[in-house]
């Protein structure tokens, strides 16, 4: 825009007027939103825990809308303002709540998840990992945020109802915003979906683990060594879960969609 036409005043209302316009359609696009979510609550009813979380289907929007996003809006920002919308509306089929870990950076614990979840819903600030999974076990419609480099002991051995079903953040940009590296708990999914990435467990004894490390070279999550024993928490593309492995206890505990990086 040239200097003229910025100080043109019947330009700049002409400007003005659109904007207003493009506020008004966003507005009654989200009260349309609304109502189809009535239409969906009547058709398919969320009695059930966990019916309203399709942590699947909200990781293929999410790449939807960074692949077809453009212009110098920041993506990270529009990332924010879907998941606000994403997170309102679940709410408006089952109200939840969302826990989240303090660990030793309880600003940065709480930045991850009021990006994630939005303001709508209830966020409780736990001290560690292990009460966010033992007020997941608890029952209900809860998600839990746990930080992946909180040293909490291991807090996933705790996983039993309960399972990780999301990896924060989803979209891999440089220099963004609430960045620290978290994993999203929720309660057995009513329509579960393959997860690209698998969460697994692995424990026995410090040498059966050891072994296991050097053999598989797993991406490890989380690792907690006491006395004789051991436990890590690790991702596989694979089904390790049916691998045989002498002397150690590997049991699924959720997954994840894969991280996506815009314009890779």
């Amino acid at each position: 825009m040239t200097a003229a036409a910025e100080r043109d005043p019947s330009r700049l209302a002409e400007l003005r007027a659109k904007i207003d316009a493009i506020d008004e359609s966003v507005h009654r696009l989200l009260m349309q939103r609304a109502m189809v979510i009535d239409e969906l609550i009547e058709v398919k009813g969320t009695a059930r825990n966990g019916a309203a979380f399709r942590p699947g289907r909200e990781a293929d929007m999410m790449r939807r809308l960074a692949r077809r996003h453009e212009g110098h809006l920041p993506i990270t920002a529009v990332e924010h303002l879907w998941r606000e919308i994403i997170s309102t509306f679940t709410a408006l089929q089952a109200p939840f709540e969302v826990a989240v870990s303090k660990g030793d950076d309880s600003v940065a614990a709480v930045e991850v998840a009021r990006f994630t979840f939005g303001f709508t819903v209830p966020l409780l600030a736990l001290d560690t990992a292990g009460e966010v999974v033992a007020w997941m076990e608890e029952g209900g419609d809860r998600l839990g945020v746990v930080l992946i480099d909180e040293e909490a002991g291991p807090w996933w051995d705790g996983l039993k109802s309960a399972q990780i079903v999301s990896r924060l953040p989803f979209l891999d940009t440089p220099l963004r915003e609430a960045a620290a590296p978290a994993l999203v708990l929720a309660p057995p999914l009513a329509d579960p979906v393959p997860f690209e990435i698998g969460c697994f467990v692995a424990s026995g004894s410090r040498e059966a683990v050891a072994r296991f490390i050097a053999a598989a070279a797993p991406d490890i999550i989380g690792a907690d060594h006491a006395g004789s024993r051991a436990s890590i928490l690790f991702a596989s593309t694979s089904q390790t879960e049916s691998a045989p492995c002498a002397d150690l206890d590997i049991r699924a505990v959720g997954g994840y969609a894969a991280p996506f990086r815009p314009g890779a």
